[in-house]
């Protein structure tokens, strides 16, 4: 009787021992599985804060180079303005230029009608002279006024292409710029 009761008190004490070691086990797997479902959760959560960090930086990328873009079109606009108003200086210096020389034209055809008063008939030779000179010079004034007019319409052409062009960077820029 006392090998059975020895027998029964280890097989009881090894009963229980399965079972308390089972029920670690399983506390163990338990405490496991919410281990790694909060693992898992925090990783969940890492990778949604770096998808929007890296969406907000793709979009701070997209604006600053808008706004480097923005920049050079400014800078384009400041230099094609300052070369639209040279373009206008160098086009009212050459309307100023043309109305003098039509000025001049003005005054040697008077002195062309007035020519054959101031000589003598027997000065035919130095009015023919005078004549020519005359003729000389005011073909000369003629051609000069005549390539004032086409420079005057290059000059037009030009400054009108490049008012377009600054047309369509302004466009570029009032787009781009929402404040």
């Amino acid at each position: 009787m006392k090998t059975s009761g020895l027998m029964r008190i280890l097989f009881g004490g090894m009963a229980i021992y399965l079972c308390l070691s089972s029920n670690v086990m399983a506390s163990q797997h338990d405490m496991g599985e919410a281990m790694l479902t909060e693992e898992l959760r925090a990783l969940s959560t890492a990778v949604d804060n770096l998808t929007q960090q890296i969406t907000q930086q793709a979009g701070a990328e997209q604006q600053d180079t808008t706004l480097r873009k923005l920049d050079i079109a400014i800078a384009y606009l400041n230099f094609r303005s300052r070369r639209i108003e040279m373009f206008e200086q160098d086009l009212q210096s050459t309307r100023a230029n043309r109305n003098r020389l039509n000025d001049l034209l003005e005054q040697y055809q008077l002195e062309e009608k007035n020519l054959s008063q101031s000589f003598d008939s027997n000065q035919r030779e130095a009015l023919q002279k005078a004549n020519e000179e005359l003729g000389f010079r005011l073909q000369v004034v003629k051609d000069r006024v005549s390539r004032l007019d086409e420079e005057i319409i290059l000059l037009e052409n030009r400054i009108m292409d490049m008012q377009s062009q600054i047309d369509s960077v302004e466009n570029f820029v009032e787009k781009n710029l929402t404040f």
